[in-house]
């Protein structure tokens, strides 16, 4: 019995002995702060500041001419009036604005083909449409977006007089990474084109 509280009594000094070697003053993180240089301090307060964008930086997604972003009071107040159409009185409501005048704008359904294991898309009825889209009376829609398949879009005729077709699309992604809204150019009748300029 003796002998076992002996090597219990020892045990107990060498751990003590080991615990108080590991005792040294560690510094603490404002302490290691302040011995930074105020240079590279700045740089790291910097750093950390602007590592995650601020959602503002992503609230338009712009394609050639077009820009859409959800129409906010800050936004709408910059213009003296502008069309509007209402698709989902529940639905997001959307700005869409143009840099140049457009011929021929309309605002359309999109409907969907997927037989042959290929999906196509085709420009369903103009749900509102203008001769003259100008860049001074932006577009505002209310809608809702039905999943990842598009359910809306635009259309309009180019400089070339070309007919042009594009989907509104919901980019699915949080508002730090991405604008919310953007849109793909697709053949009326076939897919969505690989050279589609979409900037976001």
């Amino acid at each position: 019995m003796k002998k076992r509280c002996c090597i219990l009594l020892i045990a107990l000094v060498i751990t003590l002995g080991i615990g108080g070697c590991n005792s040294a003053e560690q510094p603490s993180p404002d302490k290691v702060e302040a011995q930074l240089s105020p240079a590279a301090e700045q740089s790291f307060r910097t750093q950390t500041e602007t590592s995650t964008p601020v959602p503002s930086e992503f609230v338009e997604s712009t394609l050639g001419n077009f820009h859409v972003a959800l129409a906010t009071d800050k936004l709408l107040d910059k213009y003296d009036s502008f069309y509007e159409y209402i698709n989902d009185e529940d639905g997001a409501r959307l700005i869409i604005w143009t840099d140049t005048e457009i011929k021929d704008f309309s605002f359309i359904s999109i409907k969907n083909d997927d037989t042959g294991n290929k999906l196509s898309y085709f420009a369903g009825d103009a749900l509102f449409s203008v001769d003259e889209f100008p860049p001074e009376k932006p577009f505002v829609v209310k809608l809702r977006i039905p999943g990842t398949v598009p359910a809306y879009g635009i259309s309009f005729v180019d400089e070339n007089g070309a007919k042009k077709y594009y989907t509104i699309q919901l980019s699915g992604r949080g508002a730090e990474e991405a604008p919310p809204y953007y849109f793909l150019e697709f053949e009326n009748g076939g897919n969505i084109l690989p050279t589609s300029p979409l900037s976001s």
